[in-house]
């Protein structure tokens, strides 16, 4: 009797389970919906900065008769991009930037390139704000520190660069094949080097072009 208690029950336990429903494996590697292909891109616009150091010579750096230092500037910036989306939560990429930073006292031109990434921590979790990302920036940069006035300290320096920050694009004009994506962008980015370093907050305008759906 027991037996045949035991075999009703697990007859029944398998006729409850809709195995042929479970989610093949196939299923769960599910295709791009919103991000796919190469990704071109630029952003532009303006912010705030502050640059500071020593001439780029080994006898002068660290004496403070030789220490140069800017205040807040108000200045431009742009950076243009190539990436690939790997899905739709991610694109990864190089970038190439420059900014130009002024006051009355003082000017700062500062360059760089390397890697970017991009990350859509949303498109899963909350999809009605699918296009918030995050992306951070790091690679080799250039900057310096002039001065308005003759005969002051000048800086300069060649090394790091790193960057942060935020952006939100909603997706608009497929054309090709792929679709446009625009918004605005906020990041904080940083050249540093021995001599010399600059910080700076930025906002831009953001478009760049998917080369998929």
């Amino acid at each position: 009797m027991l037996a045949l208690l035991l075999a009703a029950s697990t007859g029944a336990a398998a006729a409850a389970v809709p195995t042929g429903n479970m989610p093949q494996p196939w299923e769960l590697d599910t295709p791009h919906t919103l991000r796919s292909g190469i990704v071109f891109g630029f952003t532009l616009g303006g912010g705030l900065a502050g640059a500071s150091g020593y001439p780029n010579n080994s006898t002068q750096i660290g004496d403070p008769n030789y220490y140069s230092g800017s205040g807040w500037m108000g200045g431009t910036g742009e950076t243009i991009f190539a990436m690939g989306a790997l899905a739709d939560y991610v694109n990864v990429g190089f970038w190439y930037g420059a900014g130009v930073f002024r006051n009355h006292d003082w000017r700062s031109v500062g360059e760089a390139g390397g890697l970017r990434v991009e990350a859509f921590p949303l498109v899963r979790l909350f999809p009605r704000l699918q296009g918030l990302g995050l992306l951070a920036q790091f690679g080799v940069g250039y900057g310096n520190l002039k001065s308005e006035t003759p005969g002051q300290p000048e800086s300069e320096g060649t090394q790091s660069f790193a960057a942060a920050g935020t952006f939100y694009e909603w997706a608009f004009g497929r054309v090709l094949g792929g679709h446009f994506g625009a918004g605005p962008s906020l990041e904080y980015d940083a050249i540093f080097s021995r001599p010399f370093e600059r910080h700076g907050l930025v906002a831009t305008a953001r478009l760049v072009f998917y080369g998929g759906p």
